[in-house]
């Protein structure tokens, strides 16, 4: 004899809104154009080479560090100590919902901590560091709910299915960078670096089952007395322990790769001119990468950096992917201020522009990037933030913001 079953469907849809964006005003082409930064003076390399936009081929730096030509090792002073902590693509936004679905939203979040230490030994720059990138955008979405009760075994049963779309990539590396002055106005330098990189991407399907019996002495037929049975007999904690296990969840694996080798750039930097200290320099990047999981592609960059006066300097690179069509140029400038009444200090500001143009594609997709940046020093610390902005409509929070503490002894 067949059960008879009383079965009611329920569905939950909520509203959700958009984050405001924020726009970002382009500063005049003339004000990139002046010339900025003390070379000298305690900055974190990164985050100095971020702030011009990203050029530093044609520029020393007397950290040292992990990220730019490591010919320019050379000028390293003393010892160099450097944390630091970027972060970017802190973005959570709220999607249209389906009619099915009460929520839909997307959140993601990148965070790269790195550090260097760096000195001269003897005629060799040496820079040691280690960086952690982690990149993670997700999107979830939660079903609405179904539930049901079955009349004559007394049970209320509710099931809400919740979607877990993921793409998750983790960089970490280990550099080793050296610089040897060949002659007074010729510099070369080596970048070896071990990368192990990890790429997942896939979509995780897990329900949450809340259930409810409740004894034969509640009247079925009286919502007064049926309701407050079922929402006391409800067993959450069961439910909220076995979503957090997966019990009945499955996972669709679309990528699941990691993999480590070794990775090498090689860099030359040479004076021009002694007046303005004109340097022109010139990269090989990301040689060696045969056992690593989507690697970057070999490119070559050109560069000139200039240092005018001691409170200043300014640069621009060219870069060029080989095996993509279209160039990438990186200017920018930094200044510097230093006093030394009644304690030792200073304030360093930076600004640059970034401009990426595949070949073959319309002005509308190439990709534009402002970066500004600020440094204060005290004593033998020194201080730095560096915002980079992609000129487009998307939020502040999507930009990288990056921020350091670097120490001298």
């Amino acid at each position: 004899m067949l059960r008879q079953t009383q079965y009611t469907r329920v569905r939950i849809q909520n509203v959700l809104c958009f984050f405001p964006r924020f726009h970002v005003s382009i500063c005049a082409l003339c004000f990139f154009l002046l010339c900025s930064t003390s070379a000298t003076i305690l900055a974190d390399e990164a985050l100095s080479i971020a702030g011009m936009g990203g050029a530093f081929v044609g520029l020393s730096n007397a950290t040292g560090g992990i990220f730019g030509n490591p010919a320019g090792l050379i000028n390293v002073q003393d010892n160099n100590l450097s944390v630091a902590l970027a972060a970017q693509n802190l973005d959570y936004e709220n999607l249209p919902v389906g009619e099915d679905e009460q929520m839909n939203t997307r959140f993601s979040l990148r965070l790269s901590p790195f550090a260097h230490y760096s000195r001269t030994i003897r005629s060799v720059g040496v820079s040691l560091g280690y960086v952690d990138d982690v990149d993670s955008r997700n999107t979830v979405r939660i079903a609405a709910t179904e539930a049901g009760y079955i009349v004559d075994e007394g049970k209320f049963v509710s099931d809400t299915d919740t979607v877990l779309e993921y793409d998750f990539l983790r960089d970490r590396c280990v550099a080793l960078s050296l610089g040897y002055l060949i002659k007074p106005d010729l510099a070369v330098g080596i970048k070896l670096k071990y990368r192990y990189r990890t790429a997942k991407t896939g979509t995780i399907y897990r329900p949450l089952r809340l259930t409810a019996v409740h004894g034969e002495d509640v009247n079925r037929n009286d919502p007064a007395k049926l309701l407050p049975a079922v929402i006391d007999n409800l067993d959450i904690g069961n439910a909220i322990e076995e979503f957090r296990t997966g019990t009945g969840s499955r996972e669709d694996v679309v990528t699941d790769l990691s993999g480590g080798g070794l990775d090498f750039d090689f860099g030359i930097q040479a004076k021009l001119f002694d007046s303005g200290n004109v340097f022109a320099g010139f990269m090989l990047e990301h040689l060696i990468q045969s056992r690593i999981v989507k690697p970057q592609p070999s490119g070559i960059r050109l560069g000139i950096g200039a240092k005018p006066t001691e409170w200043i300097v300014a640069a621009i690179d060219f870069q060029k992917a080989l095996d993509k069509s279209g160039l990438n140029v990186n200017l920018g400038w930094e200044i510097c201020f230093e006093w030394r009444r009644w304690f030792s200090g200073g304030i360093m500001i930076r600004n640059g522009f970034a401009h990426e143009s595949p070949k073959g594609v319309s002005a509308s997709q190439t990709r534009d990037k402002l970066s500004i940046g600020i440094g204060l020093l005290l004593g033998d610390s020194c201080w730095d933030y560096t915002l980079v902005k992609p000129l487009d409509d998307s939020p502040v929070s999507r930009a990288t913001h990056m921020f350091s503490s670097s120490v001298r002894f």
